[in-house]
């Protein structure tokens, strides 16, 4: 599984990102952890996500989500709901 740490200074992954990922099957689970707070919703994160992801890859080469959300954990403060941790399946 790859694990992509969301940080006030960006992106953090425990892996390198590259097509090797999608090997077995095709598609992969992404854990995303926030370590500050994600005001914006599941989809917009997972598109995000797919789009951080994406760069690493060669020409031609898309990671995309069907937004197959697995798991989930969030809260609410004054500023409005927000994302803590993520788990949704990518493929390419």
């Amino acid at each position: 599984m790859l694990e992509i740490k969301s940080t006030a200074k960006g992106y953090v992954t425990n892996q390198d990102i590259s097509p090797r990922l999608f090997e077995q099957v095709g598609n992969t689970i992404v854990r995303v952890i926030c370590e500050v707070p994600c005001y914006a919703d599941v989809n917009t994160l997972e598109n995000s996500i797919c789009s951080y992801m994406s760069s690493f890859m060669p020409d031609g080469i898309e990671v995309k989500t069907n937004h197959v959300t697995i798991n989930q954990s969030s809260g609410e403060d004054a500023r409005g709901r927000y994302i803590e941790n993520l788990d949704f399946q990518v493929y390419i």
